[in-house]
């Protein structure tokens, strides 16, 4: 009606300048700022003093954010007429204030109140500006304990004297106008922030009821749906803050509160895109990245994207901590000191545990910083602490920083405990349940911690004292299987009792039959024992009965094939007929197994991509099966990808892992891993790069480049040195473990000791026994490449090289024989015809060799270090560690034979080619 009434105005008079002022104001009325500017600007261009069109203009243009030039029209009205009404000061006042010039702003609307002391609308904008500057300098996330006390002080009686001067305000501006809608609606605010939730509700109501202007009346319906919020009344909540919402649909805090609603109705969906259009419009707003984050956390499959928002808001508060250091004059290195927010850091922590242990432990680290000021609400961590050192453990950290974490752990835990305890008696029943689940849950930590604590010493080598607190945390909690299964592994890999594991492992089955790690643990034992059908019953059983994903139990029975199918491979290889119906099936048998094995290989990739020891499992089935050069390739990159930062992934125990109490009891990840925390993965039994470097090599050879194949090998060689150094300086360190808990136990008690270094020890002898075997072969492996190489091309260097190589590998293993043994050995080795170098297959006699012909020589390869001979035991000639010389041995170990009957052969072979060549070139 009243636009059709404009439009006939407008048609009876163009120059009527109170129509488009009327228009003007109509235009404002449904938030059209640039329609209302041009029917203002039209009444200004008929009188263009109009105090009307000018307040209309610079409302609108105020209203678009054009602050300078709003301020202008407002100055302009005061020189036109400085007692105008509405008072053009208090424009001027909002427009400075806008622009940053606060003080000005508090200057023209105090000239405001002197102008018209009866005015509410000054009173209640200074008192806005006021709670504004609270809200400013009071940051939630930012701690002021890093600044000096006076400082602190000081900060304390601003922002005091802020908030005196905005209730003086707001209670001057009621007394002057009680039905103020604006000054009602901050008053409501004020009390909501006192908990008077129903008083500020029936305030809001009294402003909604007042209110002229479309925004108040958003904002009263936002304080109605705060206030039932805040008094869980979340239904009339979610009604009131789509009422804020309908009328202005950028009201940040009504569209935040709303997603909460969203979120406590379970309407997931709808929550996270509500929070996603507050993000976008405020990328910085923590509390919104705070809840995603919380959202995203507890839905499947999407902790990624949890950890993206939990990362970027503790990027955002380290910005500010670091912005609000530097404003006081303060060190911003360490931000942390500024922080006060634990529970992000807590969130951050319990999702890192599953990607990476350094990345929790540093949110822990940062959680436990924030919570040791508050010592209150420190002592009621314990579990934190006992994260800690769980975390320091896998990243390798020092033993001292392990010790001290878990020894916080234990003591907050006990004193929290004995807290607890001696309170429950005072409690009313239904606090006394409370308590006496506390009072459980203690326990239970407890438990945990020290569990920890028999890991720690497990891995520093102390496993005596490990296995005592085992067996205590068994005799009070039986059905604490982890326990039970580190008892199995001591006794079997550090006592030897096979019996007594198994013992161990069959209780832990009574108790939770589907603990998949006590059945992996017993077939993984079984397999050291040789009972291989026991070993394959317990990891098909893993598979039907508990977990058909299982990717340790899959990745084992292919490797249980494997071997089957090798098993039968030589069984069909060393039949005497070829052709007889017995090799005939065995060789169907070997295809069988081998392509079983595939199958379980194929399905350990399919479930992690990133398992080394499937995708090398399958490239020796490959081989094993005649095609060599996809196997070659297959190694290759396997080799690379461990290269590349996979490391040794080979099959580890399955059980035993360090718990985390808080936030879950599951193990951890060992990704990321300090070198130092993964030793036991690069025992030469299950280096994966070594390995796939050395079937590689094995695969060259097959398929006849001798040259890549050397080069492979030396590279092994090189691999195994490095290694070997690495293991035997991790054996210093954990042979100074000992000594560094006596040291850090006598601390704890008081009586510091002396630090004993200088008696550490280095790699026992068995394990330096397997080393020198692996590398033995390793260079057999060389000599053969260089020999087959030397007979196919007939180049005598290329076997004076062999020849070398093979006598430099009989210095190393201090091999010393009589001369007339030597000569034996010799004179064995023009007979040995159709012998393998490696005394597994046939070796080249004193034949040539051509390049289409499969010869004797070059034979089968090894695919596994696990098919090759055991070492045996020490003979008189072995290494003792003394001065003295070995003496010439009277019998020679298999071993030795091996050694000795390649340099025979290839001392033959180098004779042999010398005497083809010309008497003049002859040479040795």
């Amino acid at each position: 009606m009243a636009t059709a009434l404009l439009v006939e105005a407008e048609r009876i008079s163009h120059s009527e300048p109170n129509t488009y002022l009327v228009k003007g104001m109509l235009a404002m009325t449904n938030r059209l700022p640039d329609a209302a500017l041009i029917q203002f600007n039209n009444a200004l261009r008929l009188e263009p003093h109009s105090l009307a069109a000018l307040l209309g203009k610079a409302r609108a243009l105020f209203g678009k954010r054009q602050f300078q030039q709003a301020l202008s029209l407002y100055q302009q009205v005061l020189t036109l007429r400085p007692r105008a009404k509405p008072d053009p000061r208090i424009g001027i006042g909002m427009c400075l204030y806008k622009l940053g010039h606060t003080n000005d702003a508090r200057r023209a609307l105090k000239r405001a109140i002197d102008i018209n002391p009866a005015a509410a609308a000054p009173h209640v904008l200074l008192a806005a500006i006021e709670l504004n500057e609270v809200k400013r300098r009071f940051d939630p996330h930012i701690s002021r304990g890093a600044a000096d006390p006076g400082s602190a002080q000081k900060a304390a009686e601003g922002l005091a004297e802020c908030l005196r001067r905005a209730m003086e305000h707001l209670q001057q501006a009621y007394e002057l106008q009680p039905g103020n809608a604006a000054t009602l609606i901050f008053l409501a605010d004020r009390l909501f922030c006192k908990s008077e939730f129903e008083n500020a509700r029936k305030l809001a109501e009294r402003a909604l009821s007042t209110a002229d202007t479309m925004a108040i009346q958003a904002e009263a319906h936002y304080q109605i749906a705060r206030s039932y919020h805040a008094a869980k009344k979340f239904d009339l909540a979610f009604e009131a803050y789509n009422k804020c919402l309908k009328i202005n649909d950028k009201h940040t805090l009504a569209c935040y509160g709303l997603g909460q609603m969203q979120l406590q109705r379970t309407d997931v969906s709808q929550a996270e895109a509500t929070f996603q259009r507050v993000l976008e419009r405020h990328p910085r707003c923590t509390e919104v990245l705070r809840a995603l984050g919380y959202l995203h956390a507890r839905l499947p499959n999407t902790k990624a994207k949890a950890l993206e928002y939990y990362e970027r808001e503790m990027q955002i508060l380290a910005e500010d901590a670091a912005e609000n250091a530097r404003s006081l004059g303060k060190p911003t290195e360490n931000v942390i000191e500024w922080l006060d927010d634990a529970n992000l850091f807590l969130e951050a922590g319990l999702l890192y545990e599953a990607t990476s242990a350094k990345k929790a432990r540093k949110a822990y680290f940062v959680a436990a910083s924030i919570l040791q000021r508050e010592e209150s609400a420190g002592e009621h961590l314990p579990e934190l602490w006992n994260n800690l050192g769980a975390l320091s453990q896998l990243t390798g950290e020092d033993n001292a920083a392990v010790f001290a974490e878990l020894n916080a752990a234990a003591d907050k835990c006990t004193r929290a405990l004995e807290r607890a305890s001696s309170q429950t008696a005072d409690k009313k029943p239904v606090q006394q349940s409370k308590a006496t689940n506390e009072i459980r849950r203690l326990e239970n930590s407890l438990v945990t911690i020290r569990y920890n604590v028999a890991r720690f010493y497990e891995n520093c080598g102390l496993w005596r004292k490990a296995e005592q607190l085992y067996r205590e945390i068994v005799d009070a909690i039986p059905a604490y299987n982890d326990a039970r299964l580190r008892l199995a592994y001591i006794a079997y890999f550090y006592r030897g009792h096979s019996q007594d594991a198994l013992a161990q492992i069959s209780q832990a089955i009574e108790i939770d039959a589907k603990q998949s790690s006590a059945w992996l643990m017993r077939g993984n034992i079984e397999l050291q024992r040789k009972s291989v059908q026991d070993a394959r019953r317990a990891f098909e059983h893993v598979l039907k009965a508990i977990g058909k994903h299982d990717v340790y139990a899959l990745c084992s029975l292919g490797n249980y094939y494997l071997a089957a199918g090798k098993s039968e491979s030589t069984r069909a290889a060393s039949e005497p007929n070829t052709a007889s119906s017995a090799a005939k099936k065995a060789k169907e048998l070997a295809n069988q197994n081998y392509k079983r094995s595939l199958e379980f290989f194929g399905k350990c990739l399919q479930l992690d991509e990133r398992c080394a020891a499937a995708a090398h499992g399958a490239a020796i089935a490959i081989a094993e099966r005649g095609f060599a050069n996809d196997a070659r390739r297959l190694f290759q990159e396997v080799r690379d990808a461990a290269t590349g930062g996979l490391g040794s992934l080979a099959m580890c125990n399955p059980a035993g892992d360090l718990v985390f109490k808080v936030p879950r009891e599951s193990a951890a990840d060992l990704d990321g891993a300090h070198l130092l925390s993964q030793l036991d993965d690069l025992r030469v039994s299950c280096d994966v790069l070594l390995w796939s470097g050395v079937n590689a090599a094995h695969s060259c050879v097959e398929i006849g480049n001798y040259r890549q194949a050397i080069l492979a090998y030396e590279a092994c060689i090189k691999r195994l040195h490095e290694t070997t150094a690495a293991l035997e300086a991790a054996g210093n360190n954990q042979n100074a473990d000992h000594l560094v808990v006596s040291v850090l136990e006598a601390k704890a008690k008081g009586k510091a000791t002396e630090d004993e270094a200088d008696k550490l020890v280095t790699l026992s002898d068995a394990e330096k026994s397997e080393r020198r075997r692996v590398e033995r072969d390793l260079r057999l492996y060389l000599v053969r490449a260089l020999y087959i190489q030397a007979k196919a091309t007939k180049d005598l260097d290329v076997m004076r090289t062999a020849l070398t190589e093979a006598r430099e590998l009989c210095a190393k293993a201090e091999i010393e024989v009589p001369e007339s043994e030597l000569k034996n050995a010799m004179q064995s080795a023009e007979g040995a015809g159709d012998k393998d170098a490696t005394g597994d297959k046939d070796a080249t006699g004193d034949k040539d060799v051509t390049a289409d012909e499969k010869t004797d020589a070059e034979g089968d390869v090894e695919m596994d270090a696990a098919d090759k001979q055991a070492p045996a035991e020490a003979t008189n000639g072995s290494v003792d560690g003394s001065d003295k010389p070995a003496k010439p041995r009277v019998r020679l170990s298999p071993e030795d034979g091996l050694v000795l009957f390649d340099l025979a052969l290839v001392e033959q072979s180098v004779a042999q080619l010398t005497g083809d060549l010309p008497e003049l070139q002859r040479s040795l």
